[in-house]
């Protein structure tokens, strides 16, 4: 199968793919070839190495697209980009960013948003979107890799509000200072091996601190913990 490319994040990307699965997968963000700034290469050992990271049976053709865009997220933060991992929508024209370890509730609650308050909200990426960061703010935008959900539209916002989720018995919300939840916010971005990016990455999560305000919710999973976190970010 011959190289194809995409768009994310404004960025062109050859992929270089040998399964067809993956360039359905991506159909949503395909260009005309271009000049591009990333490529994005696996091979069959990578493949076979994800492959064994499952106890259920998973296909050659869908570990390569895991593989391929490990290989974009290795290489973003040289473009000021790097991959976090959450839950992405954009309300009243800005994005929002909900994150938690896997299991917490963030995929519920911006279910949540969207059954309360309809046309305001609409989904960006459901699991792995990109953060850019320039000298004018930071803008989220989606990928084709989505979660289970798939929930993913190719599009962008500039970002209003980064909200880490914990259960809660009570339903709260408040500022924090990233700092003080820095080792768990750190947990939710993709760290590179290359360490030329991985320094990048620890500079653009520090100039995301300071750019962007950052909520700590504590919350259930009922349509009061959602009405909680839209009145406090959402202005």
């Amino acid at each position: 199968m011959e190289a194809f490319y995409i768009k994310l994040a404004e960025l062109n990307v050859k992929m270089e793919s040998k399964y067809d699965h993956t360039r359905r997968y991506c159909s949503e963000y395909i260009v005309e070839a271009a000049d591009c700034e990333i490529v994005a290469t696996t091979s069959d050992d990578e493949i076979d190495a994800e492959l064994r990271l499952y106890e259920d049976p998973h296909s050659r053709e869908y570990c390569e697209g895991i593989c391929l865009y490990r290989s974009i997220a290795e290489q973003l933060p040289l473009f000021d980009r790097f991959v976090f991992h959450g839950a992405a929508v954009s309300a009243n024209g800005k994005g929002y960013i909900f994150t938690a370890p896997s299991g917490t509730g963030k995929t519920t609650h911006i279910s949540l948003w969207m059954k309360l308050f309809g046309d305001k909200v609409s989904v960006i990426n459901g699991d792995k979107p990109i953060v850019r960061i320039t000298e004018s703010g930071a803008t989220v935008y989606s990928s084709p890799w989505a979660g289970k959900e798939g929930w993913s539209t190719n599009s962008f916002a500039d970002i209003g509000g980064i909200c880490l989720i914990r259960r809660g018995e009570r339903n709260r919300i408040k500022r924090i200072s990233p700092s003080e939840y820095f080792d768990e916010l750190m947990h939710q971005v993709y760290i590179p091996k290359n360490s030329e990016a991985m320094l990048k990455t620890l500079e653009l999560m520090d100039a995301l601190a300071k750019i962007v305000p950052f909520y700590l919710l504590e919350c259930d999973i009922s349509e009061d913990a959602a009405r909680t976190s839209f009145e406090a970010m959402v202005k």
